[in-house]
């Protein structure tokens, strides 16, 4: 086999793990190159040399990095899905976020699927049950990326409804395989900043927001509380049955949101960049140095949801500790900036 030969078989072993289904890159290869079946095979199976321009449209087709192709192991490509325009709309922005999720569908049931969350802050997905939370955080998000406007957050209907949307595709492809999540003490502090940081420059409409985005959390923390005793994943209200979450604490290490998710078909890393936004990478090698750093971890770490009594009421004690604290900061601060 020369080496033109055995990059290319190469190239289509990378595109069948990506697409989990070899007629699919089949058919895909005979569109994008326009080409007939009989091109097509002989094109995977290296007996046509591809040209150039078949490699690169290929490889911007399938979002798959030439770099993992023909680079050594030292080089790692991450995809990143950021927007750019100017007159780009928060719609588009969470669009490109379910590419996070995208790996997790399919309907393979019988397929091993996992994911491990290292969560420096809270992982997103449970502040969509809470709509004055995640109406803060789109408001706050749509600011800093395309509002030139002064901030004024407050309720918002479409914000609510970009919320549902949300919730039926974590509930059915996040929440419905298997996920282990390592959490942190602190992975509340960096909300908590935020609300601080908009009271005093005053960046609400008015108090009452404040006044129930604080219960909002008090109820996400109770509800992050149900979710370890019971040690299953799920959403109030989806018709899809929650799968077994294991929860792990560990303060040590936690230095970004980093979520790794492997099936028979592919390994993938996603790092979070400019939160919520994730860069994405399916370097074989990084994903396995990313999972021996994060099972070392775990194994340093206590066990929290389900049967993990005794660690889990000290995490919650310091996290209620920590909410009151705010609670009564937000107060204060509501009597200066809002009286």
């Amino acid at each position: 086999m020369n080496l033109q030969e055995e990059y290319q078989k190469k190239f289509f072993s990378i595109l069948d793990r990506r697409r989990g289904h070899t007629n699919k890159v089949l058919y895909d290869v005979m569109e994008v190159l326009n080409i007939k079946k009989g091109a097509a095979y002989k094109r995977i199976n290296g007996e046509t040399a591809m040209t150039l321009e078949e490699v690169v449209r290929l490889a911007e087709h399938f979002d798959i990095s030439l770099d993992a192709i023909f680079r050594s192991e030292k080089y790692i490509s991450f995809f990143h899905p950021f927007v750019t325009d100017e007159k780009a709309t928060i719609d588009v922005y969470l669009k490109l976020f379910t590419k996070f999720i995208d790996p997790l569908k399919g309907n393979d049931k019988e397929e091993e699927k996992e994911l491990t969350y290292l969560a420096n802050e809270l992982p997103i997905f449970y502040y969509f049950s809470h709509k004055h939370i995640f109406n803060f955080l789109m408001n706050v998000w749509n600011h800093m990326h395309w509002d030139d406007k002064s901030l004024e957050i407050g309720d918002s209907k479409e914000y609510e409804d970009q919320a549902a949307m949300f919730r039926g595709e974590i509930q059915k492809n996040y929440y419905g395989h298997k996920v282990t999540e390592i959490w942190n003490s602190n992975m509340l502090n960096n909300l908590y900043q935020q609300v601080i940081f908009c009271i005093t420059i005053r960046g609400f409409k008015e108090a009452v927001f404040v006044e129930r985005l604080i219960h909002d959390i008090s109820k996400l923390i109770n509800d992050l509380r149900q979710v370890s005793i019971s040690g299953i994943k799920s959403i109030a209200g989806a018709d899809v049955e929650g799968s077994e979450l294991k929860i792990y604490l560990n303060d040590f290490g936690n230095y970004a949101n980093i979520v790794q998710y492997k099936s028979k078909y592919i390994k993938s890393t996603f790092i979070g960049y400019d939160y919520p936004q994730f860069i994405l990478s399916h370097n074989k090698q990084f994903y396995d140095f990313s999972e021996e750093w994060i099972n070392k971890l775990k194994r340093r770490s206590v066990l929290i949801s389900s049967e993990g009594y005794q660690y889990r009421e000290l995490f919650f004690i310091k996290m209620e500790n920590d909410f009151k604290h705010f609670k009564e900061r937000v107060e204060k601060l509501l009597g200066i900036y809002y009286s």
